[in-house]
C-alpha cells in the first residue's frame, strides 16, 4: 500500500472537484502488464488449476462431440456453431480459477509466451488428458442408441493428405495461439469482459472452416480421448504434431515481433513499480 500512500500524498486520485479516491483493484496492473493478483504455484492454488482444467476439458469433449455422436449426426455447421458456444461457455465459467485453457496447444503458448511457469504446464497438461479422457467416457456412455462414438474421432477427410492435414491443424493452433497471445497482452486488458465471446467465435469460425478437413480438433486432449477408448490411432499423430507446431512458432513470433518493448533508455517497470489507478466520479 506504500505506492498508493505516496500517490495519495502527491495529489493523486482525486478528480477536480476533491472527491474521494475511488480504488477499482481489478484495474490495478504494473508496466509490465502483470495483474494485481499473480498466480503461483502452491499445491492448493494447482489443485484448483488440475481441477477446473480436468472439468473444462471433460465437459469440452462431451458437449463438442455430442452433436456429431448422435443416431442422425448433425450438420458440420451445426457442431462448429455448437464447439464455440460450449468453450464460451467454459471460459466465462473457468477463467477466473485456470486460465480455461482446456487445451495443450493452448498451454505450450502461455509457456512460450511466459504466461504459466513449466510446473502449472505440466500439472495443467496432465489434468487436460485425464478431463478429455473422462469426457469421452461419459459421451459413451450417454449417447442415445443407435450413435456412435466414432463420430468423436477427428481424422483427415478423404482426399487430404497426412501433409497437408498436418498443415491446416497447424495453422489452426497458430491461430489459436494467435488469439490468446492477443488476450494476455497488457494492451488489451480494458478487453476482459469480452474474452469468452471472442474466443468462443474463434473457435467456432475455425471450426466452420476447416471441420470438414480434419475435425479442425487444435487441441490433442479432444483427439486422444475418443482414439483411446475406441483403439484407433489412425493419423492420430497428426493432431500432436499440427496443433502444437503450429501453436508453438506462433508463440515464439508473437513474443518476438509483437509484444511491446521497453524503451532501451530505461530498464522495464517491474509489477510493484508502477501501479496506475483509473478515478471515476
Amino acid at each position: 500500500m506504500g505506492i498508493l500512500q505516496d500517490y495519495v500524498r502527491a495529489g493523486g486520485g482525486h478528480d477536480d472537484e476533491g472527491t474521494k479516491l475511488n480504488i477499482h483493484k481489478s484495474k490495478y496492473r504494473g508496466g509490465c502488464g502483470c495483474t494485481a493478483r499473480l498466480p503461483t504455484d502452491n499445491r492448493p492454488e494447482l489443485a484448483r488449476v488440475a481441477a477446473a482444467e480436468a472439468l473444462g476439458a471433460a465437459l469440452l469433449v462431451l458437449l463438442s462431440c455430442f452433436p456429431s455422436c448422435l443416431p442422425t449426426p448433425l450438420s458440420s455447421t451445426h457442431t462448429a456453431l455448437a464447439s464455440g458456444c460450449v468453450v464460451a461457455m467454459l471460459v466465462q465459467g473457468l477463467d477466473h480459477i485456470s486460465g480455461a485453457m482446456m487445451n495443450p496447444t493452448v498451454t505450450l503458448a502461455a509457456v512460450v509466451w511466459g504466461r504459466v511457469s513449466a510446473v502449472r504446464a505440466i500439472v495443467m497438461f496432465a489434468a487436460q488428458l485425464a478431463g478429455g479422457a473422462a469426457g469421452a467416457a461419459a459421451l459413451a456412455a450417454l449417447v442415445p442408441a443407435g450413435g456412435s462414438l466414432v463420430g468423436c474421432l477427428t481424422v483427415p477427410a478423404p482426399g487430404v493428405s497426412t501433409a497437408r492435414a498436418v498443415a491446416v491443424e497447424a495453422v489452426l493452433g497458430a491461430c489459436l495461439a494467435l488469439v490468446n497471445c492477443a488476450a494476455w497482452d497488457p494492451r488489451n486488458q480494458h478487453l476482459r469482459d469480452s474474452w469468452p465471446l471472442r474466443i468462443g467465435t474463434s473457435v467456432a469460425a475455425m471450426s466452420l472452416v476447416a471441420g470438414t478437413l480434419t475435425g479442425a480438433s487444435m487441441n490433442p486432449a479432444r483427439s486422444l480421448a475418443p482414439a483411446v477408448l475406441l483403439g484407433q490411432f489412425h493419423h492420430h499423430w497428426v493432431y500432436w504434431v499440427g496443433p502444437l507446431g503450429g501453436a508453438g512458432l506462433a508463440a515464439v513470433l508473437h513474443r518476438a515481433l509483437l509484444s511491446p518493448r521497453a524503451a532501451p533508455s530505461r530498464a522495464a517497470p517491474s509489477c510493484a513499480e508502477e501501479v496506475p489507478l483509473e478515478d471515476k466520479p
